[in-house]
């Protein structure tokens, strides 16, 4: 977070399990920044980098959080930069449909409750193939995610092995320690189902049905994807700001993003104005 923030611009969240976290608002420099990412970068690690920018500590406390923490205040981030009413399409994953089906949410139906119990570690104890397994765990954290997506993106298998390698704390197997590549594929799914109730806010499963084939379906609602996208079609727009008022008025691109908003749209009605007089001579 920059040292010349505002204190009275801070915004204070809470996140699941009732813990609090300052953050500043996104900004139009901050909309640029992620902007400059697209194409080129994953969504999670776009979205960790823009939270490396708002949170107090930067990209250590951004990767450091736990997938549910982070998509909680993504979530809250846009609920004040676009308001709480959230528009989708999705589509039938029938292969004889594929129909479009529009859906309207909020940020409170995605949000879990602060009062919900979270704890990020665990104990697994299971027994598979004749022996007794106990397996301590952590929840995955956004620097987790980011750096297993490479090798997932080429091998999903080999990508969830090394999620699961890092978020095993100790595994025993008869009470001896093994490693975590040694645990069979049961125990390893029973480690996952685990992770996923210590950390409910970190994958957002809307349950659907298709109005036009009647199809029961369940859908991932990834937020980073969906508040980047909207990020960059906003950013976009200022872009096309900056570039009218700079070739207007001639400001450098800092003093225009710096300008609120509203006097921003204000000058460029004033620009627009004045090219329809020249056109009109």
């Amino acid at each position: 977070m920059s040292r010349d923030s505002d204190v009275r611009d801070l915004v204070r969240v809470v996140l699941p399990g009732g813990r609090h976290v300052t953050l500043r608002p996104i900004g139009d420099e901050d909309e640029a920044f992620v902007l400059d990412t697209a194409g080129r970068t994953p969504p999670s690690a776009r979205a960790t980098a823009l939270l490396g920018r708002l949170l107090d500590g930067g990209a250590a406390a951004a990767r450091a959080l736990p997938v549910g923490d982070r998509e909680a205040l993504l979530l809250h981030l846009r609920r004040i930069r676009f308001g709480d009413s959230m528009d989708c399409v999705l589509r039938c994953p029938s292969p004889s449909c594929g129909e479009a089906l529009e859906l309207a949410l909020t940020v409170g139906d995605l949000l879990v409750p602060p009062s919900v119990d979270v704890c990020h570690t665990g104990v697994v104890a299971i027994d598979a193939y004749g022996a007794h397994y106990a397996v301590s765990f952590r929840a995955p954290t956004a620097g987790d995610l980011e750096d297993a997506a490479p090798l997932a993106a080429a091998d999903a298998e080999a990508g969830a092995r090394a999620l699961l390698a890092r978020c095993v704390q100790r595994a025993e197997r008869n009470g001896a320690a093994i490693d975590a590549a040694a645990l069979p594929s049961e125990v390893s799914a029973a480690i996952g189902d685990a992770m996923a109730s210590s950390d409910p806010q970190a994958e957002l499963q809307l349950a659907m049905q298709c109005p036009a084939c009647g199809a029961a379906f369940s859908s991932l609602f990834d937020t980073a994807s969906f508040f980047l996208r909207e990020l960059d079609e906003r950013a976009t727009r200022t872009l096309r700001e900056v570039h009218t008022l700079a070739e207007h008025y001639h400001w450098s691109e800092s003093d225009i993003l710096q300008m609120p908003p509203q006097r921003r749209a204000q000058y460029i009605d004033l620009v627009r104005d004045a090219r329809a007089r020249g056109r009109a001579r």
